[in-house]
Order: structure tokens, then C-alpha cells, then sequence
């Protein structure tokens, strides 16, 4: 940061102005230190100047006020940007939906996602992860799903994290089914899961003592050549001790050895 002001500083004394790109770049290594204080000096400098800025202008102040966490401040640039005219785009929106998630701010996320699709601005993943992954901090299943039903909708190929997400969600809420279907959804998309996807799967298995679901999905893993771990094997043996299948439990224990997969405190005390 103090580099770039003193290339700033040395063109203003030699008598030099510079453009867009100069000003954009000087923030840009602001933003990077999240040294909100300091781009919006670089930006007071440039309007100083009479130079006009740009949508990357205002991009790169948000993501130092995303960085350092700054929520108002980054949601008054996106209002400076209507005010002035300058269109958005899937960066900004991005930047300013971090920013809100970062601090919870889940209806803030929500308003920001609106306010892009009125703007007639697509989203891609990263958009929709983030807004289906705050629903599913503040336990709001019901958004997280509908999130999920409007990237489909809308064309957008979810990834793993996109149904690993939402499953989880539903698994914390105890509902089952909804992570089952998701599942399904997600094997119907031709999406692979990996270990954390199954295991929050098993998990909701686990919550309402099916033991046979969740043995079912660990042999699903095994065949598609999905590696569990510690957490895989005890979530499942978690269902078996509560089913009281003790010798299940056992089994899963010497499954875990051969594998070479080492237990912990909670292997042991469930099994």
C-alpha cells in the first residue's frame, strides 16, 4: 500500500496524471490489504483528478470493504454505482453478497441477489453458493432450497459444494427426506459427490436411527470409489450403537483398520 501512494505521490510532483488503470491499480493493492481507509483516499485523489472511474473502480473499493469486513460501506458503493450510472456486474454483486455473508447479514444477501436479477445481471455458482450457504448457517432450509430450485431454474449448474450445502442444511434441520432428495437431484444433474456429501447423508441417517440407509451409502461410496474417513465411519457406527447393532459397530471398526483409516476419541467411545 505505501508503494503504491508513493507512485502516486512521485506522478502528482513530476506533473503527471494518470488514468483509470493507474487509480484502479493503486486500490486494487488497498483492497488486497483490506486497507479500506486508504482506497477510498486513492479514490478521493482520483475524483480530485476529474477522472471518471469504472465499474472495476468501484469493484475494487468493495472487495477492500468486503475484506475488512465493512458492510455499509460496501453497500454505498453499490448505490453510488446506480446513482451514477455505472452498470454492475456478476463481480460486483459478488463482492458486495461476501461482504454481507462474511458478517451474517443474511437478509442483506438476500436484498443484494434481488436487486442483481432486477438489474438483469446472471449470477453464476459462486452467487448462488453463497446465498443457499448463509440460508443454511442461519438453519433457513426452506431458502436455502428454494436458492437451489432457482439456480435450476435458471439453468445454472450447481457444483458439489452447491448440494453438499443445502444437504447439510436439511440434515441439521432433522429433515431426511429433503437430504435424500437432494441426493437424488444432485445424481440426476450428473454431479459426483465426494466424502463430505455422504457423510452429511449418513448423518441424517444417523439422526433418525436408519441403519440401513446409511450402511447403504457407505457401500454407494465404496463402489464409486469414494474414500471415507474418520467422520464417515463414525456417523455410521454412531447409527448402529444407537440402533444397539453392536456387532455392525465392530465390523465398521475392522473395516476402518483395514483401510488403514485411524480411529479417534470418538470411534472408540462409540464403538
Amino acid at each position: 500500500v505505501a508503494e503504491a501512494f508513493k507512485v502516486l505521490e512521485e506522478m502528482e510532483r513530476q506533473g503527471m496524471t494518470g488514468d483509470v488503470v493507474t487509480y484502479n491499480t493503486a486500490m486494487d493493492a488497498c483492497a488486497e490489504a483490506g486497507d479500506v481507509a486508504a482506497a477510498m483516499k486513492v479514490l478521493g485523489g482520483m475524483r480530485r483528478q476529474g477522472i471518471a472511474g469504472n465499474v472495476v473502480t468501484l469493484n475494487t473499493v468493495m472487495k477492500a470493504c468486503a475484506k475488512a469486513g465493512k458492510v455499509l460501506e460496501a453497500l454505498k458503493v453499490l448505490e453510488e454505482m446506480g446513482r451514477k450510472g455505472i452498470a454492475g456486474d456478476v463481480v460486483t454483486y459478488n463482492t458486495a453478497m461476501n461482504a454481507c455473508a462474511k458478517a451474517g447479514k443474511v437478509e442483506e444477501v438476500m436484498k443484494v441477489l434481488e436487486e442483481m436479477e432486477r438489474q438483469g445481471v446472471a449470477g453464476n455458482v459462486v452467487t448462488y453458493n453463497m446465498a443457499i450457504d448463509i440460508c443454511a448457517k442461519a438453519g433457513k432450509v426452506a431458502e436455502a432450497m428454494q436458492v437451489l430450485e432457482e439456480m435450476e431454474r435458471k439453468g445454472i449448474a450447481g457444483s458439489v459444494v452447491t448440494y453438499s450445502t443445502v444437504m447439510n442444511a436439511c440434515a441439521k434441520a432433522g429433515k431426511v427426506d429433503e437430504v435424500m432428495e437432494v441426493l437424488e437431484e444432485m445424481e440426476r444433474q450428473g454431479i459426483v459427490g465426494d466424502v463430505v456429501t455422504y457423510t452429511t447423508a449418513m448423518n441424517a441417517c444417523a439422526q433418525v436411527g436408519n441403519v440401513a440407509k446409511a450402511m447403504q451409502l457407505l457401500e454407494e461410496m465404496g463402489r464409486k470409489g469414494i474414500a471415507g474417513n474418520v467422520r464417515t465411519y463414525n456417523t455410521v457406527m454412531n447409527a448402529c450403537a444407537k440402533a444397539g447393532n453392536v456387532a455392525e459397530a465392530l465390523k465398521l471398526l475392522e473395516e476402518m483398520a483395514r483401510k488403514g483409516i485411524a480411529g479417534n476419541v470418538v470411534t472408540y467411545s462409540t464403538a
